[in-house]
């Protein structure tokens, strides 16, 4: 499976991420590295080589878990 092919709607470039969430490429690259130092609510993110993609539904998840307004949820 190549990385062409998993450039689809289940799967977001940091760009499409940034562009969809709002999360600036910037913001994700910090959130990326505190799973390097063990913290807490680190996005999850798959990479392949140098490139980095997010599963769609692990964001949606990991935003719900985040959420401290709980009457506002991402649809699964």
């Amino acid at each position: 499976m190549s990385i062409k092919e998993l450039k689809n709607k289940d799967f977001l470039t940091p760009k499409e991420l940034e562009r969809e969430f709002g999360i600036s490429t910037n913001k994700q690259y910090k959130m990326r590295m505190r799973k390097h130092y063990n913290q807490e609510n680190s996005i999850p993110f798959i990479k392949l080589g140098k490139t980095i993609l997010y599963r769609r539904s692990d964001i949606e998840s990991w935003l719900n878990k985040n959420t401290i307004n709980k009457r506002f949820e991402y649809e699964q």
